[in-house]
């Protein structure tokens, strides 16, 4: 989704639509003005959009890692980061 960015009082003037938003998975970065920024973001496990149900974000603890992939991704991430591209 996307982060929208709002100064205090577009927020105060649209809280409800801002909610809204948030509710769909957007994040909001609200400015203060004395410059404090402040984030709004939607829990992932209880995101859904009414406009578009097949969206929804899964929750962290459905979240099921693949080993082998996630081996293969470190050995390579680890080789690209070694000096000459090969593991000490």
């Amino acid at each position: 989704m996307n982060i929208i960015a709002l100064d205090q009082k577009e927020f105060a003037e649209n809280v409800d639509f801002s909610l809204s938003l948030a509710s769909k998975g957007h994040t909001l970065k609200i400015t203060t003005p004395s410059g404090i920024v402040l984030l709004i973001s939607p829990v992932a496990s209880e995101v859904r959009d009414p406009e578009n149900p097949e969206i929804n974000i899964p929750s962290p603890e459905d979240f099921k890692p693949d080993p082998v992939g996630t081996q293969a991704y470190v050995t390579q991430a680890l080789s690209e980061m070694a000096p000459g591209g090969k593991l000490l």
